[in-house]
């Protein structure tokens, strides 16, 4: 299990919480997110042989925010 720290810029709402939680809980190999919207940060729990940070940083470009 690979734990992954992400810095997400453009959330300004829980709404935005919750469209990221559910986009990064689809992915294969996710078992946990968490998402703090004042710091900004992601932590996301996930199977490295499924689901790279790379897949988790096109996922949530995918879902209109940016990483830091």
């Amino acid at each position: 299990m690979e734990h992954s720290t992400l810095k997400i810029e453009g959330m300004t709402c829980m709404g935005c919480v919750r469209t990221l939680t559910g986009v990064l809980n689809a992915l294969p190999g996710v078992s946990h997110v968490a998402i703090d919207l004042e710091s900004g940060i992601a932590k996301v729990d996930h199977n490295a042989a499924l689901t790279t940070t790379d897949t988790l940083s096109e996922a949530i470009e995918g879902a209109g925010f940016e990483l830091a």
